[in-house]
């Protein structure tokens, strides 16, 4: 059950994960031919890597010259993204880990965060907190569950990545507070 997932666990879980991910993209890859050596030639329903001046790589499929299908984006910054592309832009299934320990894993839209999906976020070197739900326009956006490194979880709406209407939070000793948020304030309903 999702409630039950240690934060330990999950970030144990999470390099099988990439793991899993990373051989799916290898075996889809294989299925089309190799992209044109001349960087000037158009690529287009081939696989192929391109190394970007400033260091930033694409490895994946390609379509008319853009990324288009599965691959894997090596940000400059440390962050890397594996899944699926269209027209340039994360869309569809996809990891991103950032650089700084935080991980979302889910449904994208046209390069931001759309559906359903988990972020893992580091508040600190062995500890993190979880958001598991819906995402709209790359925030925090519809129902979802909430577990700080404390092991308290809230249950509710989210709007605008802010906790938004009626929750509920769940204690460690069972006991729970139902609550309506504004703006990420809650008040005990009574």
């Amino acid at each position: 059950m999702l409630s039950r997932i240690n934060n330990k666990k999950l970030k144990k879980a999470l390099p099988k994960v990439f793991i899993f991910f990373t051989i799916l993209l290898s075996t889809k890859l294989l299925s089309l031919p190799q992209c044109p050596d001349d960087p000037t030639e158009v690529w287009h329903d081939c696989s192929g890597s391109y190394l970007y001046d400033g260091g930033e790589m694409y490895s994946g499929e390609w379509k008319e010259n853009l990324y288009h299908g599965q691959g894997v984006f090596f940000y400059q910054n440390g962050d890397k993204y594996i899944g699926s592309f269209q027209k340039d832009l994360a869309h569809g299934q996809g990891t991103y880990s950032y650089k700084n320990g935080d991980l979302y894993v889910g449904d994208w839209l046209e390069g931001k965060r759309h559906g359903k999906g988990a972020y893992l976020h580091s508040v600190g070197e062995w500890e993190n907190d979880l958001y598991v739900g819906d995402f709209k326009n790359d925030k925090k956006d519809g129902t979802g569950l909430y577990t700080y490194t404390d092991g308290v979880r809230f249950v509710g709406e989210f709007k605008n990545d802010l906790k938004e209407g009626l929750g509920k939070y769940i204690f460690l000793d069972g006991t729970s507070l139902q609550v309506k948020c504004s703006e990420d304030n809650c008040l005990e309903i009574e």
